[in-house]
């Protein structure tokens, strides 16, 4: 569904698809909550929350056109950081508020999700009338992409390099990244005989938490100085080399604070991937295609995310079962290898990934889009000066 999310919003507007993702989650909310059956409750969610909600599709692009493209991975890092807080908040409060209504037990926190959601729409359609008279690239339509894309340049946009290699980097670090939130928890709670740490629930909540907080911190703060400072290309082998390194020694922690602090670092290492590798798409694409190919990019990715809990948890109860000890450490060295994989593809990416030396989308003269918050920065005369090296190890 990504896909189609992405054509229209290459179409109409990333605020057309962005209204009513909003709506779908304030409806669906509301639904949700007086669901009394798990097949309507199932029905709900996979509709509103699944097939209406086109934010995946558009979060990287939209990133890019509020900021612009040299300032998007501060945004990307940024909403990754309140998306992480909610994590931490959202089962709190559903834990707190769930059942005070014996009849609709989940009454309460869906109605405290819709009230965010239309909280969430009343503030993007104030800004967006107070912003009536934008030009067109601050109204998110880029010109002259979708309205006229047919089968065969949908197909030229997709194989155009180097959007083949990110898309695979994409499927690969979809499938890393929900892999280490379905084997972290299965490895601390098994036996201590078996290579596990025997955790109970309560601390593994604990731990995980303590990385969420780590990952606000990383992500509003530590990232987006790095890739601004590194470049793109350099913090993708800096964070997949970190991915490697961790993933590795992750099992062979047997404490919880040694294994705190390197799920810590492999977390927001693969974490770290997905934004730059998001970066990527976007400035691979070029303004006028991103949102098509972001779209195809984000359903490849979620294939990726689909396929890790089955394939992971099944190795790793396999590996126990048949290795004892010696195989409680082989989801993680998938997960290392995973992140040496995005290291090998991220080598032969081209300066274009950077947005230093322009895109190949379209007909090759698209040009880096201002943003709506930074302003002319992205235009402007600056000591940088137009023709400046782009970043590079």
């Amino acid at each position: 569904m990504s896909s189609v999310w992405g054509y229209i919003a290459a179409r109409y507007g990333f605020d057309v698809v962005l209204t009513i993702t909003l709506a779908s989650l304030f409806v669906g909310g509301l639904l949700f909550g007086f669901c009394t059956s798990l097949v309507l409750a199932m029905l709900v969610r996979s509709i509103f929350f699944g097939l209406l909600n086109g934010w995946p599709a558009i979060f990287g692009p939209y990133c890019a056109s509020i900021a612009g493209e040299k300032h998007q991975t501060e945004v990307i890092g940024i909403v990754i950081a309140a998306g992480n807080g909610m994590q931490l908040i959202g089962p709190a409060i559903s834990g707190w508020t769930y059942a005070l209504i014996p009849d609709f037990p989940a009454l309460v926190p869906s109605l405290l999700g819709s009230c965010l959601a239309s909280l969430a729409l009343c503030l993007f359609c104030l800004l967006h009338f107070r912003d009536k008279k934008a030009p067109k690239s601050v109204k998110n339509l880029p010109e002259g992409s979708a309205t006229t894309a047919t089968k065969q340049s949908i197909t030229q946009m997709l194989r155009r390099w180097p959007v083949p290699l990110i898309i695979c980097m994409r499927f690969s670090q979809g499938f890393a990244l929900f892999a280490i939130f379905e084997v972290v928890p299965l490895w601390l709670i098994s036996e201590r005989a078996v290579g596990g740490l025997n955790m109970s629930e309560k601390q593994v909540g604990f731990l995980l938490a303590r990385s969420g907080v780590w990952s606000i911190f990383y992500f509003s703060l530590v990232l987006p100085r790095l890739t601004k400072k590194l470049g793109g290309r350099c913090t993708s082998i800096i964070v997949s080399v970190f991915g490697i390194i961790f993933s590795i020694l992750l099992p062979f922690c047997t404490t919880e604070l040694t294994a705190n602090l390197a799920h810590m670092l492999a977390a927001s290492s693969i974490f770290s991937q997905f934004a730059v590798n998001v970066a990527f798409t976007n400035n691979a694409a070029g303004p006028t295609d991103r949102a098509i190919v972001s779209g195809f990019a984000v359903t490849v990715d979620t294939v990726g995310k689909a396929i890790a809990p089955i394939a992971t948890s099944t190795i790793f109860a396999w590996s126990i079962n048949t290795f004892g000890l010696a195989g409680h450490g082989l989801v993680f060295y998938i997960q290392a290898a995973l992140s040496l994989v995005n290291l090998l593809c991220t080598l032969p990416l081209p300066a274009s990934v950077e947005n230093e030396h322009g895109h190949g989308g379209g007909n090759g003269q698209d040009q880096p889009s201002e943003g709506t918050i930074y302003g002319a920065s992205e235009t402007e005369t600056s000591e940088e000066g137009s023709s400046a090296e782009s970043p590079r190890c």
